[in-house]
């Protein structure tokens, strides 16, 4: 009882000290975008996909399929 009492003790002080602080100086996290302006766009066809994502060469892209069923 007592070893297993120490082991949750345990987790629970490794989840409290893991969840605080700063890795490596990085500033906080919030929910607005870092940098310039983020929009979604609808793409037709695969050319359009194709002409968007050549424009964007060099920087982090995401891209989102959905469907309707």
């Amino acid at each position: 009882m007592r070893r297993a009492l120490c082991c949750c003790v345990l987790l629970l002080l490794v989840a409290v000290i893991s969840g605080c602080g700063q890795v490596n100086g990085a500033a906080p996290r919030t929910n607005q975008p870092a940098s310039g302006s983020m929009s979604l766009t609808d793409l037709r066809n695969v050319s359009d996909l194709q002409a968007r994502f050549n424009q964007d060469a060099g920087k982090p892209r995401l891209l989102l399929l959905v469907s309707p069923t």
